[in-house]
Formats: C-alpha cells, sequence, structure tokens
C-alpha cells in the first residue's frame, strides 16, 4: 500500500521550464554549427559503414 502511495505521488511529474523556452527561443549559431557536423558525422559514418561492408563482403566473395 505505501509502494502504490509513493508511486502515484511520483507518477506526474511537471514539466520543466526548460522546454517551453525551446520553443520560443531561437537557435543560436553555435547550435546551428553543432546540428550541421552532428548530421555531416552521422553521414560520414554511415558511409564508412558501408564501405566496410562492402569490402568485407567482395573480399569475401573473392576469397571463397
Amino acid at each position: 500500500m505505501f509502494y502504490i502511495q509513493l508511486k502515484d505521488r511520483r507518477w506526474h511529474k511537471p514539466e520543466s521550464p526548460v522546454n517551453k523556452a525551446a520553443f520560443t527561443c531561437k537557435p543560436s549559431a553555435v547550435e546551428a554549427i553543432n546540428e550541421k557536423s552532428s548530421k555531416f558525422a552521422l553521414i560520414k559514418t554511415t558511409e564508412y559503414i558501408r564501405n566496410t561492408q562492402q569490402a568485407c563482403y567482395l573480399e569475401f566473395r573473392l576469397f571463397s
């Protein structure tokens, strides 16, 4: 019974004001640059993984 009361008390957490402010604020130049570099890094990582998988596949076909 005590556990249920504690669980119900913590069930609905108030929303943080940081999330509400994020919609009204314009992103800074640094955040835009960070987002661009994150996307670039993700693209390059995906490309690297694809190339590695293709090389492994072709080597397997060549040497088997």
